[in-house]
């Protein structure tokens, strides 16, 4: 006769196997780019570490090989510090098993012994006017985060915003000479979140929110990668 602490033990088991539990393995929170509609990414090494797959590096640490599945060099969305990102179509094609979302929009990936929960939570923008700083998460993790220069004497406004509805990947101001504005996503009426050249560590503008171009291109990043309607908070703090 099965003890009461022996079926406490093999019912989550069980579940487990027949992959209806989504606690079994980790939950990890995906990436979704505006760029890119449709798709889930998520760190190639959170994947790699769940699914105990073999991978292949190059000496610069860049993958070609995933699961003895050729990948050309270089060709891997990553984060701006670098880090290279997976989508579910190429685990897939690497030969993962990936579900069908469930009610929750959660996807299993993997099998019954190896495998996670890759969850899609919401955008959401941080902007601190104080600290010069963007930061961009999705559920609780920061996607993207960088300095920024925002308006000087205070002319950047605070408030609570939504990315969009204008976005293009090349503006030119209509207020102040023409000037190039790489990279821009509307926020507030003339205000843009947008790439600039100079960036320095303190408001320079003139009310726009400069996001640099270099180190990993954090203005590119943050164009592709957030939706419109994300929220956008610009504090004081």
């Amino acid at each position: 006769m099965i003890s009461r602490r022996a079926t406490e033990l093999i019912l989550p088991m069980l579940a487990c196997l027949l992959m209806v539990s989504p606690t079994c393995g980790a939950t990890i929170d995906a990436i979704t780019f505006a760029a890119e509609p449709g798709k889930l990414f998520l760190p190639a090494n959170e994947a790699l570490d769940e699914l105990k797959w073999p991978v292949g590096r190059d000496e610069t640490g860049r993958i070609f090989l995933l699961n003895e599945l050729e990948v050309r060099t270089g060709t891997l969305r990553t984060l701006t510090d670098g880090t290279e990102l997976v989508s579910t179509d190429l685990l897939t094609e690497a030969g993962a098993q990936v579900s069908l979302p469930d009610e929750e929009g959660r996807v299993r990936i993997g099998g019954w012994f190896r495998g996670f929960m890759l969850k899609v939570e919401a955008q959401r923008v941080v902007v601190s006017l104080k600290r010069q700083l963007l930061q961009g998460w999705q559920g609780d993790r920061l996607v993207v985060q960088t300095h920024i220069s925002s308006g000087r004497d205070g002319r950047t406004p605070a408030g609570e915003f939504r990315a969009g509805p204008f976005r293009t990947a090349m503006h030119y101001s209509t207020l102040y000479h023409n000037a190039p504005m790489p990279w821009s996503v509307q926020i507030n009426g003339n205000i843009f979140i947008h790439g600039f050249t100079s960036v320095p560590n303190y408001p320079a503008s003139h009310g726009c929110i400069r996001v640099p171009l270099t180190d990993g291109n954090p203005a590119k990043f943050f164009f592709e990668w957030v939706l419109n309607g994300t929220p956008v908070s610009v504090t004081k703090d």
